[in-house]
């Protein structure tokens, strides 16, 4: 595998739940070797169908954009439940979409919490649709446009110091620290 391969990894910031308005989402692009390279943002609906849309936004616009060979997310879900439609970024970014989860998702409770949703079917498709979950050592994660393995590999690189890989804790960091004015842990 290349070393300087490089992961774009997005995080949420704070946001009051269940009320309308915008949530910061950060975007820290980083080498392999955790060599952070870049910082991007955009602003996605609490609770909106937005956040696919905006990440892809994000980072076509942006000048990093030749420089991300993978793309790795704090989960499929932002700003409370915006969620993100993990194929559908994967292809049309070009590159491996990663979710990482810390624990594996109670079904129940997510069917249960959506209960409130119009629009639940279309939001249980959309979680469906991530695909299946695998164990990484730290963490689980789905993945659009790769393999278990190379996605393994990947998160093995990039995890050094917490659970997390590295460049998803930095965009947490920043993330929550821009959000409530100091950063909160990942």
């Amino acid at each position: 595998m290349k070393r300087l391969l490089r992961v774009m990894a997005i995080d949420d910031g704070c946001f009051e739940p269940r009320k309308k308005g915008k949530a910061l989402l950060v975007g820290v692009l980083s080498r392999l070797d955790n060599r952070i390279e870049g910082i991007v943002s955009t602003k996605v609906s609490v609770d909106g169908l937005d956040s696919t849309a905006k990440i892809i936004e994000m980072l076509q616009k942006s000048k990093f954009k030749q420089q991300v060979n993978f793309v790795l997310l704090d989960g499929i879900n932002f700003a409370g439940f915006n969620l993100v439609d993990l194929p559908l970024l994967s292809k049309r970014l070009g590159v491996p979409a990663i979710a990482i989860l810390r624990k594996k998702p109670r079904m129940q409770q997510i069917e249960s919490a959506l209960s409130g949703f119009k629009d639940k079917g279309k939001r249980m498709r959309l979680i469906r649709k991530a695909g299946e979950i695998y164990k990484g050592k730290k963490v689980f994660f789905q993945v659009a446009g790769s393999d278990e393995k190379t996605i393994k590999t990947i998160l093995t690189k990039t995890t050094k110091w917490s659970n997390l890989p590295e460049p998803l804790r930095i965009a947490h960091l920043i993330a929550s620290g821009v959000t409530r004015g100091e950063s909160s842990r990942p």
